[in-house]
């Protein structure tokens, strides 16, 4: 997936999520991000990004 395709809000929201280097991590660090932006549109993004993030951690490649 190439980084023309990821919205501004998600990308945002994969940044943040790159510091986790594990799922479990991962998981801590979305529900964080879930509970501070409540709004829909928001939730959907985070849940992109979250399983962008998933793909990389076990593939080890990069989504954008």
């Amino acid at each position: 997936m190439s980084s023309k395709k990821i919205d501004p809000t998600t990308l945002n929201f994969l940044l943040k999520l790159r510091r986790a280097k594990q799922i479990d991590t991962l998981e801590t660090m979305t529900e964080a991000l879930e509970r501070q932006n409540p709004l829909a549109s928001d939730q959907e993004a985070i849940a992109l990004a979250w399983v962008l993030r998933e793909k990389e951690i076990k593939t080890g490649v990069s989504s954008i």
